[in-house]
Order: C-alpha cells, then sequence, then structure tokens
C-alpha cells in the first residue's frame, strides 16, 4: 500500500468485509503476486482484475486530444475491462455498485440496473490546476487542460450515481455541482493499533531528526521534498539537523538531495521504523489535495507535526463540531524553519504535541467510524434499504 488511494481502498474493503460480501473489481499494470491476492483474499469476497494492454492506453490518449474528457479517464478505460466488468455484474447481481475515483465512472455510470456510490476521494480539478501553475511552461498548457476537464466531468458526473462520498469539506466545497453539499464527506482514518510509538524499535540517531515520508514519485510530496531540503533547513539555526525522506519510488529529484545529513531510504516495509527516528514530522505541501495519510499516522506515532494551512484545510470539518488537530501551521520556509528550531529546543513541548496528536487521532480517525458514515450512502443509494445492511458491494 504505497499509495494514498490503495490504502484508503485495503480499510474500506476490510471495515466493509465485516458486515457484507465484497467483490473486488481493479485494473492492474502487472499480474498481482501471490501475496497481494492472499491479502485481498482476507477482505473480500473474491478479487477480479484485468491487465491493462499499454497499447490500447496509448491509442486512447491520441483520441483524447478530440475528446472532452479528462485525459486519465482516457488512460484508464480499456472496452475489454468493461466487457469483463459487465459480466461480473450481470453474474453477481450486487445491492450496490461502489466506484472509486472518477476515473473508474466510465466503467459503472451507465448501469442504471444497480444503485451506484461515487467516491470523489478528492477534488481532482483543484490539485490539476495547482499543480499547473508549479510546471514548467511546455506542460502548463497539459495540466491546465486536465484540471477544466477534470472540472466539468466531476460536475457531470455527480447526475449518474445515486450518492456520493469525499474526504474532506474542503475538497467538497471545490466539486462544481449545485448539490454538493449531498456529498457524504468520509475522512481518512489510521489504524491506531498498528501505527503507535514502538516500544522496542531501533537505537535512535542522536542528532535532531526532521522526517518526510510518502511516495516519493507523486509530484505534490517530490514537490515538499525538494522545498524542505533546499529551503526549509539551510534557513534553521539547529545544528546537526538530519533530514530522512522515507517513501517508495524516489524520483530522481528526491534521489539526487542524498547527503550526509539527508538519507533518501526508498521503500521502507515497516514505517513505523522512520517514525521512530523522528523528532519532528515536517510536510511542506503545498499542491496536492484530500486529507494526508502520512499526517494521521505520524500523528498516531505521537509525532509533532509542522505542515502548511493548505494540509490543514483537509482536517477541518466544522459541521460535526470536531476541533482541529494540533498542527503546526507554517507556510513560507522562514516560518517552518523558524517552527523546527521552536519544538527542536523545546522536548516538553514537543512531548505534549505529540500525546495530544495521538489522543486526536485515537478520537477522531477510525477507520471503523469512517466507514460506517460509508455504509449510509449506500443505504441512501437504494430504495431498498433492508437488502444493504448485510449485503453485497
Amino acid at each position: 500500500m504505497d499509495k494514498g488511494d490503495k490504502l484508503r481502498a485495503y480499510h474500506q474493503l476490510r471495515e466493509l468485509s465485516k458486515d457484507h460480501e465484497v467483490h473486488l473489481f481493479c485494473l492492474v499494470q502487472e499480474a498481482p503476486s501471490d501475496e497481494t491476492m492472499e491479502a485481498l483474499g482476507q477482505v473480500t469476497k473474491r478479487t477480479h482484475w484485468v491487465k491493462m494492454r499499454p497499447w490500447v492506453r496509448f491509442a486512447r490518449m491520441g483520441w483524447s486530444l478530440f475528446s472532452t474528457r479528462p485525459f486519465q479517464v482516457h488512460w484508464f478505460y480499456q472496452r475489454h475491462a468493461a466487457q469483463v466488468l459487465s459480466k461480473l455484474l450481470a453474474e453477481e447481481q450486487p445491492d450496490v455498485i461502489y466506484c472509486q475515483l472518477i476515473r473508474m465512472a466510465e466503467y459503472v455510470k451507465d448501469h442504471h440496473e444497480f444503485p451506484r456510490v461515487l467516491d470523489y476521494m478528492d477534488a481532482l480539478s483543484a490539485g490539476m490546476m495547482r499543480r499547473s501553475k508549479l510546471t514548467p511552461f511546455p506542460l502548463q498548457w497539459f495540466f491546465h487542460a486536465e484540471a477544466s476537464r477534470l472540472r466539468r466531468y466531476e460536475a457531470t458526473t455527480f447526475d449518474y450515481f445515486d450518492a456520493h462520498s469525499i474526504i474532506s469539506v474542503a475538497d467538497r466545497k471545490l466539486i462544481a455541482h449545485p448539490e454538493r453539499k449531498a456529498i457524504q464527506v468520509v475522512p481518512n482514518g489510521v489504524d491506531n493499533i498498528y501505527f503507535e510509538p514502538l516500544k522496542d524499535g531501533p537505537p535512535k540517531d542522536t542528532r535532531p531528526t526532521v522526517l518526510f515520508t510518502g511516495n516519493m514519485s507523486y509530484p505534490p510530496n517530490v514537490d515538499a521534498a525538494i522545498r524542505l531540503a533546499q529551503e526549509v533547513l539551510p534557513q534553521t539555526a539547529t545544528s546537526g539537523i538530519k533530514l530522512i525522506i522515507a517513501g517508495t519510488k524516489p524520483s530522481r529529484r528526491v534521489k539526487q538531495l542524498a547527503t550526509t545529513h539527508i538519507e533518501v531510504t526508498g521503500w521502507i516495509a515497516d514505517m513505523r521504523t522512520a517514525y521512530e527516528q523522528a523528532d519532528l514530522f515536517v510536510a511542506p505541501l503545498r499542491i496536492g489535495t484530500g486529507q494526508q495519510n502520512k499526517i494521521l499516522e505520524a500523528m498516531a506515532c505521537g509525532i509533532p507535526c509542522i505542515t502548511t494551512s493548505h494540509v490543514l484545510a483537509g482536517f477541518l470539518d466544522p459541521e460535526n463540531g470536531i476541533l482541529p488537530p494540533p498542527l503546526q501551521i507554517a507556510d513560507s520556509p522562514e516560518q517552518m524553519a523558524a517552527a523546527i528550531d521552536d519544538l527542536m529546543q523545546s522536548p516538553e513541548r514537543r512531548n505534549a504535541i505529540g500525546q495530544e496528536s495521538r489522543e486526536w487521532v485515537q478520537k477522531n480517525s477510525s477507520w471503523s467510524a469512517h466507514t460506517a458514515k460509508l455504509t449510509s450512502t449506500f443505504v441512501h443509494s437504494t430504495q431498498h434499504q433492508s437488502s444493504i445492511h448485510h449485503g453485497k458491494i
């Protein structure tokens, strides 16, 4: 689970499988390993996967230039996969179809014979527009065009589905549909039993240590890692700070950040070992959308988090009276460097914020409670509510 959408999908599958018969249909670039299928077998009745055909993908991207649909919708749609899914639906006759991300909507939006729930996850159009502003000129047109296409598609696809979910209130506000308030906010959670301070972890480095984690090929994370290494840390007054950049598939630009005081780890089998090394978690994210799993994991491990108001917005939920998490907010490199120095000089304050962070996560970030909200969207998506409480998805 090296990406946020995979993490969300897995934990929702795990929770849903407790009371429902769940069938997973997914697209893959290569056949899943036996280990993967075994893990999915524990949270699904059956997993159906279809391998994407590369030549079809590139052919569809050529056709996308003459279309108004988002490029990523073309990239993920293949007719043979749609035929497999249609046959599966005819055989299983599910009570509800739950579709994760609008890039999969083309596969199910016209199956009017079944109730359909769409998980937007994020306002992808807003994230793409932010990326366009930080992209070199030759690629700006592509990202700007994709943002415009996504915005239209997010709105028009809404009407094909019977119910909808999204990660945050902030993202819901960015869906350009007049009935967007009907979208159920279903935040991300964290496994509080797994993510906790380790009692028998590896020896900790004696240097003051800052950590940033994530999929290090994902552009928002790449931008944040470079910003942290090149703009934030050089302005800190604390001597001897070590930076750990931990996460799968680091891009070439991230790998080039490695020095004697900056460690780029690549994939780590147990991310808790990285959290255990950290005095502070610092995430200078300025693009991307949704709610950051990395922040939830760090807080669950009792680590104080310094991040941006952009990230904080994904956690705010005034409608349900949820108090904001104890994140330390700093938007400029200068402010972030000052926040790092302030906390590094005060172990007592670090410990207090870390404890408060873990308590906030334990109270507000249960996958079980959040998936219960998701289940309510299944009920709303059909008039036959009695068949949904222990239904087939």
